[in-house]
């Protein structure tokens, strides 16, 4: 496919955003929304790569708007989200089939489609196919990131350019929790003793803390792989300083325990250093500041109101759905609305807070094992690259990615990680830009410096 009909199309899609903004009937904050992403439709044809970075910087910045419906009617509703996810895919099936020739190289590929598939099936017997559409549409917009990063940033330098767009992501989110904070206009749970927890531009403070992971990592990984005296990594790693602390405001124990499980993986077969300053630090900070001890002893406590017994009876009253549709499940993205509808309001939150035991519910156990083979498949993948990496910035880079995966994986089945379209989006945009880099003589980011 040539460049001048790649932008034809792009222009077609603008002019739909235009019409968009034109002539249906919205609020000013669509019509800005809106115009953004005629923006970046228009700096996708001409620079493709600036795209997708304005994309993964956009992404996190409009978490919070992106549940708002922008059509509605009594049996339908068209949200920003999916509006935001078809873009992408659009965006993405433009340079798979200018790339057509590279599909064969593309790692994962057999994995995530299975799986997609499996998803977009279940829209013909789901019990809310609305739903179980936009469900596929957000899934869909994930694989379609991978696949833009990997046809499009092929070069260390596109990859480097990438960690410094992910890094850059996370700027306006945390200076509007920091704003959050100070204002003490953040997210109050009286009945945990929970007071301003900071959300940012996200929908709830979770998504904001799984996210900062990301940045906050890759930031350390900057710091660790460079001089340690230049200018440049000591601002990372003061950096790395603020989002720790904009982590610790999120009272987000989960994310607390992803990045010590990031530092263990880092540390564990390459900065031993690292892990014993983070274990140091993360004990003084329980000692010494009252609201997170008292988190950490909550979620140990055992007691009747505590998370993990809340966790533990949404998830055996779950366990039961799963029984009468046990194959092929109930629909994508319906996990939510069926257990408000067997559970009622009375037990709170009908957030699964398991994604295996979501995909479970909404595809199966068919569904859970695509699923499963896409995360072996992805580990092998990632282990395959690090092995034949030698001892490089790249292979450290690597690692952080490996670090990450374990520290998402294993908190999938204690909270909602699939549903942050944000970090997923991200985060596959990572893996698709490092399984597309060769291992080649590169200073970049094939020499280790350090010091």
């Amino acid at each position: 496919m040539s460049n001048k009909k790649i932008q034809i199309i792009f222009l077609l899609a603008g002019l739909i955003w235009l019409g968009f903004f034109l002539f249906i009937s919205l609020d000013v904050i669509f019509k800005i929304l809106f115009f953004i992403l005629f923006c970046i439709d228009a700096v996708a044809a001409i620079k493709p790569k600036l795209g997708l970075f304005l994309l993964i910087i956009a992404r996190p910045c409009l978490d919070i708007l992106t549940g708002r419906p922008v059509i509605q009617t009594e049996n339908f509703s068209l949200n920003f989200a999916s509006l935001l996810a078809v873009m992408v895919i659009l965006f993405s099936a433009v340079i798979i089939i200018k790339n057509f020739s590279g599909i064969k190289t593309l790692p994962l590929k057999y994995s995530w489609l299975v799986f997609i598939a499996l998803v977009l099936v279940s829209i013909f017997y789901s019990f809310n196919a609305y739903l179980s559409l936009a469900e596929s549409l957000r899934l869909l917009s994930i694989l379609a990131i991978y696949c833009l990063a990997y046809f499009l940033l092929n070069s260390e330098s596109d990859l480097k350019n990438l960690i410094k767009i992910i890094i850059a992501s996370v700027v306006i989110p945390s200076l509007f929790a920091l704003w959050q904070f100070f204002a003490d206009t953040g997210l109050n749970v009286p009945f945990e003793g929970i007071y301003n927890r900071i959300y940012g531009t996200f929908a709830h403070p979770n998504l904001l803390a799984y996210y900062l992971l990301l940045p906050l990592a890759l930031s350390l990984y900057l710091f660790l792989s460079g001089h340690k005296k230049q200018i440049g990594n000591i601002l990372y790693f003061l950096f790395s300083g603020y989002l720790i602390i904009i982590l610790a405001l999120t009272f987000t124990r989960g994310a607390w325990l992803s990045f010590l499980i990031v530092m263990a993986v880092i540390g564990v077969f390459r900065y031993r250093a690292l892990l014993i300053a983070t274990v140091i630090f993360m004990a003084l900070t329980y000692l010494l500041i009252g609201p997170i001890n008292y988190r950490v002893n909550d979620l140990l406590s055992g007691s009747s109101g505590s998370s993990i017994q809340w966790r533990l009876d949404l998830w055996n009253d779950a366990k039961e759905y799963i029984k009468d549709r046990p194959w092929f499940g109930y629909g994508a993205g319906v996990a939510n609305e069926l257990i408000l509808k067997k559970r009622g309001e009375r037990f709170g939150s009908s957030d699964p807070h398991n994604d295996y035991l979501k995909i479970a519910i909404e595809n199966g156990l068919i569904g859970l094992l695509a699923y499963v083979s896409l995360i072996i498949s992805l580990f092998i993948s990632l282990i395959k690259k690090y092995s034949v990496a030698g001892r490089t910035r790249f292979q450290i880079l690597i690692l952080t990615a490996i670090g990450l995966s374990i520290a998402f994986y294993i908190m999938s089945a204690a909270d909602n990680i699939l549903r942050n379209t944000a970090l997923e989006w991200s985060f596959w945009a990572l893996i698709g830009a490092i399984l597309s880099v060769k291992n080649k003589k590169d200073p970049g980011l094939s020499r280790e410096t350090g010091g």
